[in-house]
């Protein structure tokens, strides 16, 4: 049987999805999540102070004012005192 080796452009940037996931602060399990909208990146990148290009793997704790302004931008309402939130990027 004949292998096809597929390699990927590194020309072409990847498609990254970001979620806000909430974890409970007393059993840290995830609680709920929270999908941003596509399109999003560049406010993204001013929100969390990104300088460099992502790699589709990171994980970021989030402030109150982080998740504050992303709130703004999905227009959902998710932050409380009961849970750690963090962003994660994600490549499709």
């Amino acid at each position: 049987m004949k292998h096809e080796i597929l390699a990927f452009d590194k020309s072409v940037e990847p498609l990254v999805f970001h979620v806000v996931e909430a974890f409970s602060k007393k059993s840290e399990t995830l609680a709920f999540e929270v999908k941003l909208p596509a399109g999003c990146d560049a406010q993204l990148k001013q929100i969390m102070g990104w300088s460099t290009p992502l790699r589709g793997d990171e994980g970021y704790d989030l402030s109150p004012s982080q998740a504050a302004a992303i709130e703004a931008l999905t227009g959902k309402q998710f932050y409380d005192d009961d849970h750690i939130f963090q962003l994660t990027c994600n490549v499709y």
